[in-house]
């Protein structure tokens, strides 16, 4: 099982993340696993997750360098890790910085969350690191929907402009696009390399409700879905996103396509 949705920061990051989702308002939850560094791994290698991916985001200048080199070294020491860095626009330099990300540090794609960042996915001053990411067909990860708390609801249509002038880049939209579920699925019908993952997609909590696009989504596009779970920020055991997603009874041709197949096809990964 491939997981495209796993966050590892280092752990004062965490720590102050977690400090977050548990003492701010708005609907946000206890953190189920609190771990990092190596228990964070062997925990989720013993729900039977192969490979992952290293999910970071910088909300700050400075920030998006010091995760990067974090995630490039625990990588380095560990083929399980599917590398993801992060960029900042803050920072400047975005068109060399994304060189050393694709072209010498091999990452496999950048995280965004424009809520966190607030710096939007159709921002110009990307668009240098998405020219990179096109030429090098590596994948951009991003939370643009609104849930679980968020007030935009437009993030299918910045999505939209930032492929009308690079078609052919490789996008993944966290959470399925929740909440504004019909929103995406015309977004994908015109543009082929859009995809999901089912983090906290379908899992009966309250803390993210109303957060299942229905079966129907999950065979229209078993293409473009992707198995991914937002561990360890999650409020409920690991297992509850696997069982939320075999109860839909899509098959066992359509959950390999989920849970392995198309994370493979998607970061050309070694079968």
């Amino acid at each position: 099982m491939i997981d495209i949705h796993v966050h590892y920061f280092p752990q004062p990051l965490f720590e102050a993340i977690w400090r977050f989702f548990e003492t701010r308002g708005h609907g946000l939850w206890p953190i189920h696993y609190k771990l990092h560094g190596k228990a964070h791994v062997e925990t989720l290698v013993s729900f039977g997750v192969e490979r992952f991916t290293t999910l970071v985001y910088a909300h700050k200048p400075g920030l998006a360098d010091y995760l990067n080199a974090y995630v490039l070294q625990a990588a380095s020491a560990d083929a399980r890790m599917l590398p993801f860095g992060t960029i900042f626009c803050g920072d400047g330099e975005v068109r060399h910085r994304a060189r050393r990300m694709f072209e010498e540090d091999g990452f496999l794609g950048i995280k965004l969350h424009p809520f966190v960042s607030g710096e939007e996915v159709d921002d110009p001053r990307l668009f240098d690191a998405y020219e990179i990411m096109e030429a090098h067909d590596k994948v951009l990860i991003c939370h643009t929907g609104s849930g679980p708390v968020y007030d935009a609801k437009d993030g299918a249509d910045r999505i939209s402009r930032v492929l009308t002038q690079f078609p052919r880049l490789k996008i993944v939209v966290a959470h399925c696009g929740a909440f504004e579920y019909c929103h995406y699925e015309a977004l994908a019908e015109e543009h082929p390399t859009v995809h999901f993952d089912t983090a906290m997609n379908c899992v009966h909590t309250p803390v993210f409700p109303n957060s299942c696009p229905g079966r129907e989504f999950f065979l229209r596009f078993q293409d473009r879905i992707l198995y991914g779970s937002d561990y360890p920020n999650i409020p409920y055991p690991y297992d509850e996103q696997l069982k939320s997603l075999r109860a839909l009874q899509l098959g066992e041709a359509v959950e390999r396509k989920i849970f392995r197949e198309n994370a493979e096809r998607l970061l050309a990964l070694p079968i």
